[in-house]
């Protein structure tokens, strides 16, 4: 290491405290206690160390491994079975039956037979745990944890008190042994003690953060994309954390680049998709925006008019086969008269037919029909009327829709109750075709799929997309909390089936058995999802089942909450920040720690006082009588007019240099410099004039620096500070500046 390398790093590593104890040392503010293992057991398997490694707490692990010398080893082994064969041999002398010499005696046999055959060699193992903590309490009772966990393995722990010093150095990594609290084992016993067994540990590069693994708090990145499909859902009763995880699952895809659809019910994401400068697609009653059910969106006729007898069913219930066919031939004669033909794919580009033209083609087929017929008819317009001239007659439209953001949002939070189903099958339909325009990787995700589920024909199509969006790059996220509306219908059971990852959140008692047996619970599972907290569950995904907790980033917290105790302190904040960007005015790198009363508003003046700023009348620097202020006490020792007094002539210093610091102890209130040559100035109001003492350490210090000032908040003490260095009054400061500057 260069000497400039050196001279950079040593401030940075070397502690500015350090304080050794019998049992601790600690550094800085930081207690360490070192626990060292000086038993291990007989037999091991592979990742045992994995326990202690992943277990929760602030401490660190050391181990050194040192290859041992064989002729040494083996002409120990040899001394130890001659020791242990006379120790068997002298308690079977006495009587005396002990198994444990027995074993102990083989072990060390079998040992030495593999070290001379060449099966095993043999290394010198030591293994430190560093305790850390801020408290000394907090330390003695992490320090209770780690020795239960090391003897749950089998390992015995022990302090090397009045060797704290050598425990730290054989921690930090410089790769030094200080404690040399060995013990040979073999290669085998070595190769168990690495304790990478956990699959998470190999983190996805190309994968999102689905939380931590609740038992040792690894982190969950996976990669849906790798899976046999791109699907997931997210089961859990109210308030279970299933949004809040999906929020995050949206926002790390985004980072990604990812392509993202939301189906919104309820209005939830649109706080987050205008904070990523996504689109919000809202329709409703009153909107511009809506989807027109009878245009095509350059999707094959054929599929169209299958799409709109499934359709059809939501809107007007269930369909006889005689009505179907009806709609069917109503259909065909209304795009027609848009000149848009079955057979002739040029003409479905055309301007399509809205639900008033099918109602108008239905009237007036009815009119030329018989009276059996015309009751067909009839049932047909009776429910199509209200879509087309009724209630529900803003969807008599054309589709008018500009997608243009890599995030979008459809909110439907403002449509009637009875038209969201409709709606979001609307919404989907014209999603599924948008991605197969592509084969990029995109995200679609539908809240509330409870709608949709009760519904046979939306779990229908819902099933559809889960089936074939793979084709496509395409992802579905289901979000739903009515677990029976999935688990009760063949088509939500199929979905179900086709979803590569499952989370569950939170459940009721009431749906516990059904997802018991769908999921083949456990005890243990189940007492889980009924007792655990919001933003917790059990993430199914890759053939396993993991307990995961959903953490978020303080932003992304911030973005995506929806507790109301949170959303209330936010609008706080809001406001608070609203208020104080009134307040942001900047002076010379420091904020205003004052304000003139007749320039602030009633809610500007109740801010303030609030956050500590005291009413008082104070003079300037030039005659012109007093003002009302409203100042900062700044710090916490100062007085009003002597807080006031530094931060005006800090100001007038500002404006002729910038070399000026202003101290609240040990120093002058100011100092700066002039034409290479530095100046202080105490600011006085009097309190101290009757110590004389203090003052004459105050006069010292001033006589430290080419010129002193003492500067008097009342001219009436001007000739009493006189006899402790030069005095002015606030008035004649600018003046004297005005020398010291020329």
């Amino acid at each position: 290491m260069s000497k400039q390398t050196q001279s950079i790093l040593e401030p940075l590593l070397k502690p500015s405290f350090v304080k050794n104890s019998p049992d601790c040392i600690q550094i800085n503010e930081n207690y360490n206690r070192i626990i060292m293992a000086v038993g291990y057991p007989r037999q091991i398997e592979e990742g045992w160390l994995d326990r202690i490694i992943s277990s929760e707490g602030s401490f660190d692990l050391s181990m050194f491994i040192e290859p041992a010398s064989i002729e040494f080893i083996l002409g120990e082994l040899n001394k130890e079975l001659v020791k242990q064969k006379s120790d068997i041999m002298a308690a079977e002398l006495k009587g005396i039956v002990n198994p444990i010499l027995r074993v102990q005696y083989e072990d060390t046999y079998t040992t030495l037979q593999r070290l001379q055959t060449g099966e095993e060699k043999l290394f010198n193992f030591s293994f430190y745990v560093n305790a850390r903590s801020y408290d000394k309490n907090e330390l003695n009772l992490l320090s209770k944890k780690i020795e239960s966990e090391l003897n749950s393995i089998m390992i015995i722990p022990k302090t090397p008190y009045l060797k704290m010093q050598q425990g730290i150095q054989s921690i930090v990594p410089v790769c030094k042994d200080r404690l040399r609290a060995q013990r040979n084992i073999p290669s085998n016993a070595l190769s168990a003690c690495f304790p990478f067994t956990s699959r998470f540990l190999n983190l996805d590069e190309d994968g999102v953060m689905f939380g931590v693994n609740q038992s040792n708090n690894i982190p969950i990145i996976l990669n849906q994309y790798k899976f046999t499909n791109y699907n997931g859902i997210v089961l859990g009763s109210s308030g279970g954390g299933k949004s809040f995880f999906v929020k995050l699952y949206i926002i790390r895809n985004l980072l990604k680049g990812m392509q993202t659809y939301i189906v919104d019910p309820q209005g939830e994401y649109s706080e987050l998709t205008q904070k990523y400068d996504g689109q919000i697609v809202s329709i409703s009653r009153k909107s511009k925006t809506i989807i027109n059910p009878l245009d095509l969106m350059d999707r094959d006729f054929g599929d169209k008019m299958l799409s709109l007898m499934d359709l059809f069913k939501i809107m007007f219930g269930e369909l006889t086969e005689v009505q179907k066919n009806v709609l069917d031939k109503a259909l065909i004669k209304t795009y027609e008269q848009k000149h848009i033909l079955p057979n002739q794919p040029e003409t479905w580009n055309a301007k399509p037919p809205i639900l008033e033209d099918l109602y108008n083609v239905l009237e007036k087929e009815s009119k030329s029909t018989n009276k059996i017929e015309k009751m067909t008819y009839d049932a047909l317009l009776n429910r199509l009327r209200i879509y087309a001239k009724g209630s529900f007659s803003f969807l008599n439209k054309h589709t008018y829709l500009n997608l243009e953001k890599k995030l979008i949002s459809f909110n439907i939070k403002e449509m009637p109750t009875q038209v969201k189903p409709l709606m979001m099958f609307l919404i989907l339909d014209f999603i599924y075709e948008k991605i197969q325009k592509d084969h990029e990787r995109k995200l679609i995700v539908v809240d509330e799929a409870w709608q949709l589920l009760r519904y046979g024909e939306h779990a229908e199509y819902l099933f559809k997309i889960c089936k074939t969006a793979r084709k496509f790059g395409a992802g579905l996220a289901i979000i739903t909390q009515e677990v029976n509306d999935l688990l009760n219908s063949q088509a939500g059971k199929t979905i179900l089936a086709n979803t590569a990852w499952k989370l569950l959140t939170r459940q009721e008692p009431a749906v516990i058995n059904e997802l018991i047996e769908k999921f083949n619970l456990n005890k243990e599972e189940k007492n889980f999802l009924l007792t655990v907290d919001a933003g917790e569950g059990l993430l199914f995904a890759m053939n396993d089942r993991i307990p995961i907790k959903v953490v978020a980033s303080e932003k992304e917290y911030d973005i995506i909450t929806t507790n109301p105790e949170d959303l209330k302190k936010r609008q706080v904040l809001r406001e608070k920040i609203s208020l104080e960007e009134d307040f942001n005015e900047e002076v010379y790198g420091l904020k205003k720690s004052y304000y003139q009363v007749n320039e602030l508003n009633e809610k500007q003046i109740a801010f303030l006082k609030a956050n500590g700023y005291k009413e008082s009348r104070q003079l300037g620097l030039e005659p012109g009588g007093a003002h009302k202020y409203l100042i900062g006490m700044q710090p916490e020792n100062e007085g009003t007019d002597h807080a006031f007094l530094v931060q005006l002539l800090y100001e007038e210093i500002s404006k002729k240099t910038d070399k000026v610091m202003r101290y609240a102890v040990q120093k002058p209130d100011l100092v700066f410099v002039a034409n290479e040559k530095r100046y202080a100035i105490e600011v006085e109001t009097g309190k101290n004039l009757s110590d004389k003492n203090k003052m004459k350490e105050k006069s010292k210090k001033l006589k430290e620096f080419e010129q002193g000032l003492f500067v008097v908040t009342d001219w009436k003490l001007k000739t009493k500070y006189k006899q402790y260095g030069k005095t002015l009054g606030r008035f004649e400061v600018k003046k004297e500046l005005e020398k010291l500057f020329r």
